[in-house]
């Protein structure tokens, strides 16, 4: 079911446009992904051995509890971040049509109870970013609504590990959540902002996100009826550079798919039997068939 679209009105976009230090004059020495993933891998794996976390504060709790880091250099009672981490591998292609795998290394420290977003929807999230060396570059204790299109790879490939919680007004007409996910998450640069430093985070950092995900909607980005993460026209679970018409929009933004002049809202179920149309029985739908 297509969800109201009002609340994606309020997403706030982060990871796209921060400004670079002005002060910054170095010119900036230009490295492959090649080169760099196996030093952003060193960098997190020694962070990822060195230290934990409350996990015990986790257990069989549904309550907003932040995630604290602990140096484990001198006590070997606690289990390691590196120990508890999973890995999902990205691919990156860089300018050369080189593909690079990278691994987003993650912790679940609470999954959270209901749907888990695309990696194109919109979420409402909490989140702290930190550098290898603790260094604190962005904290909302406040949740604030993000569309995750617009966001760094590294980061929409992270909250859509985590599902949403439950949530319920109060009395004085706030929300309250709860049950919601809760994740660790270790991204090297290529899936991050890579050599494009920003105001306080330098050029090839790998970085750390704690994210607490409260909810989210399914997004439809260009409102033609068909939600944007099914976009994916090859099937590869991403729906980014997928283009039908070969014209300048992805069909995730493209509210005219098939370049034909007519709405693909307007082709995708002209007779209402709920069922997506293909006039010619081609295999290939209405709306992506510029001869129908």
């Amino acid at each position: 079911m297509k969800k109201n679209l009002f609340f994606i009105l309020s997403v706030f976009i982060i990871f796209v446009q921060c400004s670079k230090d002005d002060d910054v004059s170095e010119e900036v020495e230009i490295r492959k992904l090649t080169d760099q993933v196996s030093v952003d891998q060193d960098m997190l794996e020694t962070f990822l051995k060195t230290h934990s976390y409350n996990y015990e504060d986790f257990s069989n709790s549904n309550r907003d509890i932040d995630v604290v880091f602990d140096s484990i250099i001198n006590n070997s009672s606690k289990i390691s971040l590196f120990d508890q981490a999973s890995i999902k591998t990205i691919d990156v292609m860089d300018s050369d049509s080189i593909i690079t795998s990278h691994n987003l290394y993650y912790i679940i420290a609470r999954e959270g109870i209901n749907q888990s977003p695309s990696i194109v929807d919109s979420v409402f999230v909490a989140y702290e970013g930190l550098l290898t060396d603790n260094y604190v570059f962005d904290n909302r204790v406040f949740p604030v609504w993000i569309d995750l299109a617009n966001t760094l790879q590294g980061f929409r490939e992270s909250v859509s590990e985590l599902k949403s919680g439950n949530f319920s007004e109060n009395s004085n007409g706030t929300i309250s959540y709860t049950s919601f996910g809760i994740g660790l998450f270790f991204m090297p640069s290529g899936i991050a902002y890579f050599n494009n430093a920003q105001a306080d985070i330098p050029e090839y950092s790998p970085l750390i996100f704690k994210v607490k995900l409260m909810t989210h909607v399914d997004t439809d980005h260009d409102s033609d009826g068909i939600l944007s993460f099914f976009e994916d026209i090859d099937g590869n679970g991403n729906p980014f550079g997928d283009n039908t018409d070969g014209d300048q929009l992805w069909n995730m933004y493209d509210s005219d798919d098939d370049g034909d002049g007519v709405l693909t809202i307007n082709e995708l179920d002209k007779n209402n039997d709920s069922i997506i149309d293909d006039t010619d029985n081609d295999g290939i739908p209405d709306y992506l068939d510029p001869d129908n």
